[in-house]
């Protein structure tokens, strides 16, 4: 049926009006508006990246960046302009050009090393959407690291640290104090990429049985379990650059809480470079080279680097090596209507970390402990540009495989103090134990093989204006991990932990951990004048397959939205001097899945001695268990999301550069283990009727009387219980070289203040013993949990000079911690609910408790412990020596830190602490060679 409408005529006459009106001034804008493309390249022809490209004319002004290949594109007017090229702040190119109609204009970006402004060894602030910082090839250089930890240093507030090999080396962003293992969503949730490739795995299970039963037990420092990617094992000689996004990244990066570390290896050509460095923990060798075929657009980047080192130079007992080697190849294909972009990356990264017993101590000379990690990785990226602006713009396809072959080899003489018994049964139910021989050698091995295979894709979109712009990026990716090891192996008649209460299991038999996501993002660029506003808005979707239908997360997508709004103002003259202006704002959300170690913990065996009959002659003997297994899986955990607000001042006269920002971030359901109570009844035989010298086999237990007795007890599970709210203030300031003694003047620092705290009651018992059976009631309590508040603030003044003459650069740095805090926040000794001996859960009244058993749930405080603890003022003074000879075919480096140190004395509780000569200096050189 048709429906008529009076208003129809004139709805279609407005419609055919407005279509008329867009098409003209499309067409007359096609004879007005003409696309520049600019080909930036340095003296030796490679592609000039993030360069800043200004357009100039009396009535406009643009700005544009070169992408990786150099290459930038812009829609313009018909007219006279004049072209600034920029790098860094430094003028590389300058001329005017007249636009009579679409071209290409090939630039050679020419270095002015006389200005010697672009000698960076420091980390430079970036001045983008997000928070982050870029340390370049030359910083890393000079800082002379052994492994990525080192390169913490250069971060607003960051401190120089001797380096610790015998223990996993996690990152930590925007953090202060030293939180246990049950805030590691910190460090878990810091994502690091390779040249876009993810190092972060998800099938982890490398962990020893006694680091799960919370022993204390040094040897579990070397353990990377649920702390993310461990720094030690990243080497710094194949970097070209480094970047550190601390603030709302964008939405194509997801599972994540804290922040990005993109790390871009060499590429192109480089002279053959070796590396030789000594310190005196570490011994270290790097060999790189760089092929490239400018006719055939071929690039190929190889080296290898070994590391050894030692936590202490005296004992040779204990050390850790690395080996790293990589192989990477570019090749692009140019065609009439695009840029093919193929890049490959291949490498291998060896851990060994071992530690054997001093045979002065230990007699046997049996015990040794090694954690063996090995890793090979297959990235792939396909990337495919068009040559002529357009709405569609570029594709990007990378997929990347990680294979791990992870092994943990542990030897131990046990010796039994007392006549023990182990229970053998794997399935629930009673059964008869075993007495193992009194002393006994046990074999221990974890293998693990994770395999992580992770594919993304970006599409980048764009629409082009006279004085606005619009991108898109919309994509997906996906990530899925499996660990195929045969997990726990060792000999249950010889159990390297006695009090063990699990049991091997193989890890392939573990489900694989599988997520997906979508995001779209719109990053708007509007010129008002000589006003700038960038708006960048983007959404993403995050879902974790694979799961049993019994979990909350079970098909559920999780939305991270993200905000980040820029706006820059107009640039004026202070002292005859450009300066700039620009404020950044942000807001977002960044959500990470628990691993497979969080989802799937190891089931706990409760076993239950009902009888142990030890008898002089081993053929009388025997021992009973009641074993019950319980399973810890927690289907009602969550993703950790974390909730990031910034606010950021960029401001440059000349030379100088000042970045300030504010940020606040709280994550109130970060992962962390808690306890759970279960209920149990066994039988208690009584042996006391039992004629112990007429004997003639083991007691039979159908014929002997027994107690019936229920108990109860926690054991451990994973939740979202832990609380990491963070907020302070980063800023950094860099001067101009001064002519005369070609120094500059760098300034950074940070205000920290983290709070730790459990968001979530917890259950606890007492260790109490009640008629010669365990304390019966579990109290369930809301701030029993330590939470604490810790600040730092730390400052850092490194002036570095550079003479082109000497080709010579030194540095000096003074790094100040002003002071450091913390303070225990008061605990609650009083449980809202108690657990009774048949599990059922009552209100707790402290004032009807009194006089009865229930009273020794409220657990006493010592007020005294809630007092805060403050440090005062710490000075180190660093020196770093960089000189080049024969044109820098040989570059010779050293380092001393904390070569001046100051620690003022404090005291607590009236004592007074004296910490002068409590750190010695640390020296290190290395020698480069270019041939």
């Amino acid at each position: 049926m048709i429906h008529n409408d009076s208003r129809s005529p004139f709805n279609t006459h407005f419609l055919l009006f407005i279509f008329t009106f867009f098409i003209t001034i499309t067409v007359n804008a096609q004879h007005s508006i003409f696309t520049l493309t600019f080909d930036v390249k340095n003296a030796e022809l490679n592609p000039v990246k993030d360069a800043e490209i200004k357009i100039l004319s009396p009535k406009n002004q643009f700005t544009i960046s070169s992408n990786s290949k150099g290459i930038a594109t812009v829609e313009i007017a018909q007219g006279e302009y004049k072209v600034e090229i920029r790098k860094n702040g430094i003028l590389g190119y300058s001329n005017t050009i007249s636009v009579m109609k679409s071209e290409t204009f090939a630039i050679l970006f020419t270095e002015k090393i006389n200005t010697i402004e672009e000698v960076v060894i420091t980390a430079k602030e970036g001045k983008g959407l997000t928070s982050s910082s870029i340390i370049s090839q030359r910083a890393m250089q000079h800082l002379q690291p052994s492994s990525f930890s080192d390169l913490l240093e250069l971060l607003p507030g960051g401190r120089s640290s001797d380096p610790v090999m015998n223990q996993v080396n996690k990152i930590s962003l925007r953090e202060t104090g030293r939180p246990s293992t049950d805030y590691n969503t910190s460090s878990m949730g810091t994502t690091f990429l390779v040249d876009g490739a993810p190092l972060n795995s998800g099938a982890n299970l490398q962990y020893t049985y006694d680091f799960l039963d919370k022993s204390n037990n040094g040897l579990k420092r070397r353990l990377n379990i649920t702390n993310g990617v461990d720094m030690r094992s990243i080497s710094t000689d194949q970097i070209d650059r480094v970047e550190i996004l601390r603030g709302i990244p964008s939405v194509q990066y997801g599972n994540l809480t804290s922040g990005i570390v993109k790390i871009t290896n060499k590429s192109g050509y480089t002279k053959w470079k070796a590396r030789f460095k000594a310190d005196g923990y570490s011994k270290l060798f790097a060999l790189s080279k760089g092929f490239e075929n400018k006719e055939k657009d071929l690039k190929i980047n190889t080296g290898l680097d070994y590391l050894n080192a030692k936590a202490d130079p005296r004992d040779r007992l204990e050390n850790y090596k690395r080996i790293t080697a990589n192989l990477a190849i570019s090749k692009e294909k140019k065609q009439d209507k695009g840029t093919l972009l193929w890049q490959t990356h291949l490498s291998y990264t060896g851990s060994l970390d071992g530690s054997k017993s001093d045979p002065d101590v230990d007699l046997s000379e049996l015990n040794s402990y090694e954690v063996n990690n090995h890793l090979v990785s297959l990235s792939n990226t396909l990337n495919y540009t068009k040559n002529e602006p357009s709405f569609f713009r570029s594709t990007e396809i990378q997929a990347t495989v990680n294979q791990r072959f992870d092994k943990i080899k542990q030897t131990k003489f046990v010796q039994l103090e007392n006549a023990t018994a182990f229970p053998l049964s794997r399935i629930e139910g009673e059964y008869d134990g075993y007495y193992p021989e009194p002393r006994y050698t046990s074999h221990y091995t974890v293998d693990g093989k994770p395999l992580d295979v992770f594919v993304k894709m970006v599409n980048n979109f764009q629409i082009d204006a006279k004085s606005f712009k619009n991108e898109f990026n919309a994509g997906f990716d996906w990530q899925f991990s499996k660990n195929w090891g045969e997990g726990q192996q060792f000999n249950i008649y010889r159990p390297i932990d006695p009090k063990a209460t699990f049991r091997p299991r193989a890890y392939r038999d573990v489900p694989a951990y599988s997520t997906s996501a979508l995001f779209l993002e719109s990053i708007s660029t509007l010129k008002t004048g000589n006003h700038q506003l960038t708006l960048a808005l983007g959404i993403r979707g995050n879902m974790m397959m694979n799961l049993p239908s019994h979990f909350n997360m079970h098909g559920k997508m999780y939305a991270d939205p993200r905000a980040n709004l820029q706006w820059e103002l107009p640039s004026f003259d202070v002292m005859n001097k450009k300066a700039q202006l620009a404020v950044t704002l942000g807001y977002g959300k960044q959500s990470l899945f628990p691993d497979l170690n969080l989802l799937y913990p190891e089931l706990i065996y409760k076993d239950i001695q009902q009888l142990n009959y030890f008898h002089n002659n081993p053929n009388y003997r025997r021992v009973n268990y009641k074993t019950l297994i319980y399973n810890p899986q927690n289907p009602k955990i969550e993703p950790a999301i974390n909730e990031k607000f910034e606010a950021r001042v960029d401001f440059s006269v000349g030379a100088h550069q000042l970045s300030v920002t504010v940020f606040k971030e709280n994550m109130n359901n970060a992962f962390r283990a808690m306890n759970e109570y279960a209920l149990y009844q066994y039988k208690k035989y009584d042996t006391s009727g039992i004629d112990h010298n007429a004997i003639t086999s083991p007691p039979d237990i159908s014929t002997l009387p027994y107690q019936t007795v229920t108990e109860n007890f926690t054991y451990t599970t994973q939740r979202n219980g832990s609380k990491v709210d963070k907020e302070g203030i980063e800023f950094q300031y860099s001067s101009n070289r001064i002519p005369v003694i070609n120094t500059r003047f760098t300034v950074n620092g940070a205000w920290f203040r983290t709070q730790y705290g459990n968001s979530l009651p917890v259950y606890r018992g007492r260790d109490l013993v009640v008629n010669g059976r365990p304390y019966p009631y579990l109290g369930l309590y809301e701030g029993m949990e330590p939470s604490s508040t810790n600040e730092v603030l730390n400052t850092n003044l490194m002036m570095d000079t550079y003479i082109p003459g000497l080709d010579l650069v030194f540095s000096s740095s003074f790094q100040f911690s002003w002071y450091s805090m913390r303070r225990l926040l008061p605990m609650n000794g009083i449980p809202s609910h108690y657990v009774d001996q048949n599990g059922h859960i009552f209100p707790f009244d402290p004032n009807t408790v009194k006089g009865t058993l229930l009273e020794n749930l409220i657990i006493a405080q010592n007020q005294d412990l809630y007092t805060s603890s403050r440090r005062p003022m710490e000075v180190n003074m660093n020196l770093k020596v960089t000189k080049s000879f024969r044109n820098k075919a040989i570059v010779v480096s050293m380092f001393a830190n904390r070569l001046f140190s100051y620690y003022a004395p404090y005291s607590v509780s009236g004592f007074s602490i004296n910490r002068k000569g409590a750190y010695d200096p640390y020296f290190g050189m290395e020698i480069n060679f270019n041939l």
